[in-house]
């Protein structure tokens, strides 16, 4: 079988085409980091940030400093503090540790960048050190009152160490309780060679953070302990690094920045909730997904920031971590316990919340791609069979020696007019009002049609004589001499 490679082109190109179009609007692949935040798809946090992203709220951050240059964090940095005794603020990080905690929480996106759990929120930078390193008590205490001080409604602290916290710690966090500041810290992981819950996570009324993987199973990375309260991704948390970078962390650091992101959410979209009200929040929307009630691992549960902002929570007057209920008790506010819901979202309608659970922008995206791709074939399809259907009649009309201005006079799907290429068919009258074709005489052995006389030099036609058996009527003859009297008259 031969094909007709001319007639393939046009195909061809259309195909092309729609394969440019499709590379051209993938800005999926110009934009690889944000999938590599998997913790934000578990979180919801597309839907989450159509219902609040922390907006006004002021989110302490005591580290190693933050690089307020970087890409993702430009506008979001306050000048902050120094805690360790030397001048300067608290936007310059030599560790990188502090950056990738503040992206966390509140990164925002430019370009190819990556997504933080509270873009609207502000990141007050407290740096308790300089360079890589261990903090010192001081400098921790100090960088609390600082934190308050400087109008922070949420303070995080991605850092501890073995024991309970020293005397001025604990003072500087119920000084930070009392100003009506939501406290959250890393529970600890076990490659530092711990197997308890650290210091200043275990103080009470702290949200001690323990660690997940993904899919929500406990990461094994992650100590445990009576102390813990709440569980959020620990595992390949994706962000922003210093020196404008960007890379991976592991450890229940990253656990408690998210919970931190989670809890300026919930004050942006709550203005008027105390702090023991929104822990109140966290603790009785997250997903119990060990023992019944509070356990080791996860302590009340994973967090669900969707049901943390929408679900109705009474609030409450005392912080629910505090008092010797708060280790064992699974609903310190007395509203139920936490649901063991598997992530479902029953309690409430979502659509009054913002919340209308439509695709994602990526999904859309591929959507949009996909509907772009398959026009541009069809119309490709509809352009090669409109030029081979032409091509086709141009060969036919070759084949038959016609020329093409007779073709383009021939309107498609009418019958060609009697005088572009059809020759009278032999053995039929022209139809009425039309002579016979120039070179064609009347048809032997017809006569011409009613109301016509025989076309000029035509008579009758010849070898014509009646049928046999049939002739003048016998003993008729032509009448001769006069006519016949009648008997009556003779």
């Amino acid at each position: 079988m031969r094909v007709n490679v001319g007639s393939l082109r046009p195909v061809v190109a259309c195909l092309l085409a729609g394969f440019l179009v499709a590379g051209v609007a993938q800005p999926a692949a110009a934009a690889p980091r944000r999938a590599e935040q998997w913790y934000l798809d578990e979180l919801r946090i597309d839907q989450v940030h159509k219902v609040s992203t922390g907006r006004g709220v002021v989110v302490a951050v005591l580290d190693s400093g933050v690089e307020a240059s970087h890409p993702d964090l430009r506008g979001q940095v306050l000048a902050g503090a120094r805690s360790y005794g030397a001048a300067g603020d608290g936007r310059a990080d030599e560790d990188g540790h502090g950056t990738h905690i503040a992206g966390i929480i509140a990164a925002k996106a430019s370009g190819d960048g990556v997504d933080g759990i509270a873009p609207g929120a502000k990141i007050l930078p407290i740096k308790l050190r300089k360079g890589t390193g261990s903090n010192s008590e001081a400098a921790v205490a100090l960088g609390i009152r600082m934190a308050v001080d400087g109008g922070a409604k949420v303070i995080n602290m991605s850092f501890g160490g073995p024991g309970m916290a020293s005397p001025q710690e604990a003072s500087a966090i119920k000084y930070a309780l009392d100003h009506d500041v939501v406290v959250v810290g890393s529970a600890g992981n076990t490659a530092n060679g711990r197997n308890t819950v650290s210091s200043p996570a275990n103080t009470p009324g702290v949200i001690a953070v323990t660690g997940t993987t993904k899919g929500g199973k406990f990461w094994s990375g992650s100590v445990r302990g009576p102390e813990a309260v709440v569980a959020a991704p620990g595992d390949s948390v994706y962000n922003i690094t210093n020196e404008a970078g960007y890379g991976w962390g592991d450890g229940t650091s990253d656990s408690s920045a998210i919970v931190s992101g989670l809890a300026a959410l919930i004050r942006a979209k709550y203005p008027d909730l105390s702090a023991p009200s929104v822990i109140n929040r966290i603790i009785r929307t997250a997903r119990d997904a060990g023992p019944s009630g509070r356990d080791p691992q996860y302590g009340f549960g994973v967090i669900d920031p969707m049901k943390a902002l929408t679900a109705n929570v009474p609030p409450v007057t005392s912080n629910p971590l505090l008092g010797p209920a708060a280790a064992t008790d699974p609903d310190p506010a007395g509203t139920g316990g936490p649901a063991r819901t598997g992530g479902a979202d029953e309690e409430f309608d979502v659509t009054q919340h913002g919340d209308r659970g439509g695709p994602t922008d990526q999904q859309v995206m591929v959507v949009g791609i996909g509907i772009a791709v398959v026009l541009v074939l069809l119309l490709g399809l509809a352009v090669f069979l409109i030029w081979n259907r032409r091509r086709y009649r141009r060969e036919a009309a070759r084949a038959a020696q016609i020329p093409d201005e007779v073709l383009d006079r021939v309107t498609p799907g009418a019958p060609p007019s009697p005088d572009a290429y059809y020759g009278q068919p032999s053995g039929y009258a022209p139809p009425p009002g039309y002579p016979p074709p120039p070179g064609h005489g009347q048809p032997s052995g017809y006569a011409p049609p009613p109301g016509y006389p025989p076309p000029p030099g035509h008579g009758q036609p010849s070898g014509y004589a009646p049928p046999p058996g049939y002739g003048p009527p016998s003993g008729y003859g032509p009448p001769g001499g006069p006519p016949p009297v009648p008997p009556t008259e003779r």
